[in-house]
């Protein structure tokens, strides 16, 4: 592989963007076309070509006024560079290609773009090639690095959801009786008011504002899922009463845990994690891989997702600003 050969894609299509993405190793649900036109920001898609295959792109999110925007965006926690499926290559061939192709398209960006900011999945764990921007070069703009978390239910460790169930922390079980003692139901919706209300009521209870710009995301996120079909909204009911609401959207690999709310009256009633369990078991049946809990990188928020048992996994912001250097 030679780097002369690569030729950049500056306005992917959207199917063969898509289809790159369901193949790509670090493709989720977050980098597919339906997704960004729900952010509702205007988006550049970006691929690199070898011998007429897409082997690495990326999406940037630009302001109105046409600047790049930070990663990363609200609710959209990937959004950096995704390379082809390369598994059946031996790792040091593999590694060395990768590692060549994206040398290659940081540099067209930075010839492109003043500032650039992505936020990778946790699949792409080789991030030498923006440690090594500039590397010999001191005095030269370099990237920021940052190390945030995730949670990866891998659910073909698992025979059944039964079987899942008993490997979960004990109070989750207990949480679950509970709720069904108390003849809670669960029910799946379009109501996203039920939604966006619980959640704000989550966000308060933490001592945290919820912003009408983060109600706008929910809101246009949960629609256009929901319109689309890669979104399920359930509400779990005590009676008339929604006391826990939970968006997970979906692709073809996993399901992912994006928004909940709970009604603070009734959180002892163990309907959060009856409705969390309940979804949980949607993407068993729906034969799917692994379940990503979106993030534990709060202390309580965190231990509540990490106790249905994921695996922790590290994923990288990257960051390069006008005038960033890290050597002043």
């Amino acid at each position: 592989m030679n780097s002369k050969d690569f030729v950049i894609n500056w306005q992917e299509i959207a199917n063969s963007w898509d289809n790159f993405v369901e193949d790509s190793p670090q493709g989720t649900i977050f980098a597919k076309i339906d997704f960004i036109n729900a952010l509702g920001v205007p988006f550049q898609i970006i691929t690199v070509y070898f011998r007429q295959k897409i082997v690495a792109g990326t999406v940037i999110l630009f302001s109105q006024d046409g600047k790049t925007l930070p990663a990363p965006f609200p609710f959209t926690p990937y959004q950096g560079l995704l390379l082809a499926d390369n598994s059946t290559k031996p790792d040091h061939k593999r590694n060395s290609e990768e590692f060549l192709i994206l040398t290659w398209f940081i540099e067209q960006l930075l010839d492109k773009f003043e500032k650039i900011s992505l936020a990778h999945s946790w699949q792409l764990q080789d991030i030498r090639p923006f440690q090594w921007y500039n590397y010999h070069t001191h005095e030269k703009r370099k990237f920021e690095v940052q190390l945030r978390y995730t949670g990866i239910l891998k659910l073909t460790k698992f025979d059944s959801f039964d079987f899942y169930l008993s490997s979960i922390r004990a109070v989750r079980r207990q949480e679950m009786r509970k709720a069904i003692n108390n003849k809670l139901s669960i029910k799946v919706s379009d109501n996203i008011d039920i939604l966006d209300k619980l959640h704000r009521e989550v966000l308060a209870r933490q001592g945290i504002e919820n912003t009408e710009k983060e109600s706008y995301f929910l809101k246009a996120i949960a629609q256009k899922s929901l319109a689309k079909g890669f979104g399920i909204l359930k509400i779990c009911y005590l009676d008339a009463i929604p006391v826990s609401a939970i968006l997970f959207l979906f692709d073809r690999k996993r399901g992912y845990y994006m928004f909940a709310g709970n009604h603070p009256e009734y959180r002892e009633s163990g309907g959060s994690t009856f409705l969390l369990l309940d979804l949980i078991e949607e993407c068993f049946k729906r034969k799917l891989q692994e379940v990503d809990f979106v993030g534990v990188n709060s202390p309580n928020r965190g231990d509540y997702k990490l106790s249905f048992n994921p695996e922790i996994k590290p994923y990288f912001v990257t960051d390069l600003n006008a005038n960033l250097n890290l050597y002043q």
